[in-house]
């Protein structure tokens, strides 16, 4: 009987696959899917009118939304017809995804009534810099792989707007690493121009970029997810235009102890800089008529409006915003006002060419303005709530959000991108319930690419909650430990994820430059030595091209600084490096010694051994990570502690609490490098063009080698920073 076979085997018989031709390109693309996968005898035929099921036909469409969330349904007619059919474009690639995993064993008798997929989070969109930022260069890494796993992890909406070229357009005077910020999170004039900036930019440099903004488009396209943008806007112009458009200066906005030439952004009270965004984004939906979304970051990266509190530079502006001096308050509406023309303008136009088109802005920035903005927001404006700091869901300010009916887009950092692929599945999947449990609708978090992360639970965790939350963590670990290491591996391979997750949950999240910031101080190939300064600039020149600190930047001399402030007191240090100590480290050196000691010699053992390979390299890695942060916070407490030491004795065991930082730093790198020269596994993002601010290159093993050779010479220098750092000149 038809009934008593399973999806699999009834789907061997299906013949004829039909899809409508207006339909979007995800039925083909699901379609070729399921005859690769499931039914390879059958047929795809292209109709001009809604496809009608048969015996042995499967047909696939999209129906008319119903009203609330998106949904996608499958019914398997006892005939042996079947019906697949979906709301909304970007719930039919997880429907596949579930047929052909997690119910392809089940009898067709459980379809026949037809079962519905309701994603948990209507939207949830990606959260990395690979396709918005410098990761796209990383090598090895697949973009349609990527895309085609967001689709099947559930996913909705993919940012696209990564620049098409290695590197922006915006330059600086030597010395001077700002303009490697532009280099993710591209405003709009990095793809299209205006009648007001023609000529600014190079038209091939436009061209490239818009080119690949097209073919990610495309591939969100294909997939079922609805393409977008994620923008630090309004950004800054080029120095040249300014030669011309004086007048039309507006904030000045990048930060003075960062960079050694001042960025400008447009003054947007201006009419010609009104009808400059609306021509912009009116040509972006030219080239992509789909695009769902624009999510906007400002105040950072050349970014940021006029007068508003946070500014780097303090409250600026150009003339025509504010005439006259004026109070805190007033100052803060008018900048509130004019931060809303900007929102509003954008809005209108892509409603107007996408009636579902949402406005995205982060409100972190503005403090004082922050109470003028929230109730203008909704009608097609949302709130980013990962950028309010302070405020948590339920606090006024989400209360005052709610009333607008503005939707709130919640951020849940699940993965870290500087080691790929390290499990914590339970930590994941407890987050994710938080965020359900709050009630957040819309979502951004991250999964690794799989071309770089075969083998990514974490990613699983967020699939499973996004398609069947239900499904208890024992059950779901089991499935892929098994999977990946066979049942007489599975209990072993759980047990490395369960000490991973250990390893990342105790990890104190203050300590500085854990997270993005990472490779901007060049923490792993940078000597950590008790006088930096000791080393003359021409031997540290390997590292500081791409370090995030000017010339007179006290952060090149000292671990525990940037931009001139200091982060944690010596005992805030010492407590830190403690807790690395006992309750990060050594679940990390059990997981590796799991994956380490796999029994060989049984046939399973080679299905076995390429996970917990590929494991194995990840956990050595982040125990490198780790145990860098661990002296990062041991050199603060050492190197800080010795300098304010006044007794003797004080000052000789914080010396000898600097020599052992000096020794584990020493024995860590070298790890380090030979992972490096002797691992295949992409444990680290690397880029596949040229070292940057943001990301490592191919000569990443010649830059440990320097830095272990400059540890070596200087372990026993006396500790010291130079407290008049900042005010070097220039040589």
């Amino acid at each position: 009987m038809e009934n008593d076979l399973t999806v699999r085997q009834a789907a061997r018989g299906i013949r004829r696959i039909l899809i409508r031709q207006s339909d979007p390109e995800v039925c083909r693309t699901v379609a070729e899917a399921w005859r690769e996968s499931l039914s390879p005898n059958a047929n795809i035929t292209v109709s001009a009118g809604a496809p009608a099921s048969g015996p042995d036909a499967l047909a696939i469409s999209l129906t008319s939304p119903p009203p609330g969330d998106a949904e996608s349904r499958l019914v398997w007619r006892g005939n042996g017809a079947v019906e697949m059919s979906a709301s909304h474009a970007s719930t039919l690639f997880p429907l596949f995804s579930l047929i052909e995993g997690e119910w392809s064993d089940r009898p067709v008798s459980a379809f026949v009534d037809g079962v519905t997929y309701r994603p948990a989070f209507p939207w949830l969109r990606n959260l990395n810099d690979f396709f918005v930022g410098s990761l796209r260069t990383a090598r090895g890494f697949d973009r349609e792989s990527f895309v085609r796993q967001l689709a099947r992890n559930g996913f909705t909406h993919v940012t696209v707007n990564g620049l098409g070229v290695p590197r922006p357009f915006e330059s600086s005077p030597p010395g001077d690493v700002y303009h490697w910020f532009y280099d993710y999170s591209p405003d709009l004039d990095q793809f299209v121009d205006s009648a007001l900036v023609r000529g600014y930019y190079p038209p091939d440099y436009l061209r490239a970029n818009c080119n690949a903004l097209r073919a990610n488009a495309a591939l969100a396209r294909k997939y079922g997810l609805i393409p977008g943008l994620h923008i630090n806007s309004p950004r800054s112009m080029p120095e040249e235009f300014w030669h011309r458009y004086g007048y039309l200066r507006g904030a000045r906005v990048d930060h003075p102890r960062e960079t050694l030439r001042p960025r400008y952004t447009l003054a947007m009270a201006h009419p010609a800089v009104q009808r400059h965004y609306r021509e912009l984004i009116r040509n972006i939906l030219a080239e992509v008529p789909d695009l769902g979304f624009v999510h906007i970051w400002t105040n950072d990266s050349g970014a940021g409006f006029e007068f508003v509190s946070s500014l780097y530079a303090g409250r600026n502006g150009g003339p025509y915003l504010l005439r006259e001096w004026k109070g805190d308050e007033t100052i803060a509406r008018a900048a509130a006002a004019n931060v809303m023309t900007y929102y509003r303008l954008l809005a209108e136009e892509g409603r107007q060419a996408n009636p579902a088109f949402r406005l995205i802005c982060d409100l972190g920035p503005f403090f004082a303005e922050r109470k003028y903005i929230i109730p203008e927001l909704g009608n097609g404006i949302d709130a980013g709530d990962f950028a309010l700091f302070e405020e948590q869901p339920g606090s006024p300010a989400h209360d005052a959000i709610a009333i607008t009916g503005a939707e709130v887009h919640r951020k849940l950092d699940l993965c870290d991108n500087n080691v790929l692929g390290v499990p914590a599945p339970f930590l994941a999947h407890e987050r994710l319930g938080e965020a359900s449990r709050d009630g957040a609708r819309a979502l951004l978090t991250n999964v690794a690419p799989p071309s770089l992360v075969p083998f990514d639970i974490n990613g699983e965790v967020v699939r499973s909650f996004q398609l069947h939350r239900d499904e208890p963590m024992e059950s779901l670990l089991q499935r892929w430990a098994d999977q990946w290491a066979g049942e007489d591996r599975a209990a072993r391979l759980v047990k490395a994820w369960t000490l991973s997750d250990t390893a990342v949950r105790a990890y104190p999240s203050d300590i500085p430059i854990s997270t993005f910031g990472f490779p901007w101080f060049r923490l792993w190939v940078r000597p950590f030595v008790p006088n930096i300064d000791v080393i003359s600039e021409a031997e540290r020149a390997y590292y500081e091209d791409f370090l995030l600190a000017t010339f007179n930047n006290p952060a090149r001399v000292d671990l525990n600084n940037d931009m001139m402030w200091n982060f944690l007191t010596v005992e805030q240090a010492g407590l830190r490096r403690r807790e690395v100590d006992e309750h990060v480290l050594p679940p990390l050196a059990q997981a590796i010694v799991l994956c380490s000691s796999v029994p060989g010699g049984e046939d399973r053992a080679g299905d076995a051994a390429p996970v917990f390979a590929d494991l194995r390299d990840r956990l050595v890695a982040a125990r490198c990570y780790y145990t860098t942060m661990r002296n990062t916070v041991a050199w603060t407490e050492a190197v800080h502690g010795y300098m304010q030491a006044s007794a003797e004795a004080d000052r000789a065991r914080f010396r000898t609490l600097g020599e052992e930082m000096v020794a584990s730093e020493l024995a860590n790198a070298r790890t380090l490098l030979a992972l490096w020269k002797g691992s295949a596994i992409p444990f680290i993002p690397i880029s596949a063009l040229r070292e940057s601010l943001h990301i490592y290159g191919e000569n990443f093993g010649e830059l440990l080698e320097r830095k272990i050779a400059l540890m070596e010479r200087h372990a026993h220098d006396e500790p010291f920073i130079d407290p008049d750092y900042m005010w070097r000149m220039k040589t």
